[in-house]
């Protein structure tokens, strides 16, 4: 299946895309991934890998979370399968969606 454009998307309107596997390809991410690469959606559509941006330092401080909570709660509050909930992850990752959708709305 080739279509990526939505409901109320307009011909020739820029997408980016953010990925969030750890470089691992799941049912439809594979097809997603070689949308942004396919010259049919060459200047529309482009890809953002999550694990490029993960935040290693507050995975470090996950690490025994129970034992210092409230230094964990500085850096993140969740699991490493949502990001550690980690502000800095989803801070990183908006900027380079963004940075994407510069590159697209430029050419």
């Amino acid at each position: 299946r080739r279509q990526v454009p939505r409901p109320g998307h307009q011909p020739g309107t820029q997408r980016t895309a953010g990925y969030q596997q750890h470089r691992q390809v799941t049912p439809g991410t594979g097809t997603q991934r070689a949308a942004a690469k396919s010259p049919e959606f060459k200047g529309n559509v482009a890809s953002v890998e999550s694990y490029e941006v993960y935040s290693h330092d507050a995975y470090e401080v996950y690490k025994g979370w129970q034992q210092h909570f409230a230094e964990w709660c500085v850096v993140g509050s969740d699991r490493p399968y949502h990001y550690l909930g980690s502000g800095k992850f989803f801070v990183r990752f908006g900027n380079s969606l963004g940075q994407q959708m510069l590159k697209l709305t430029a050419d």
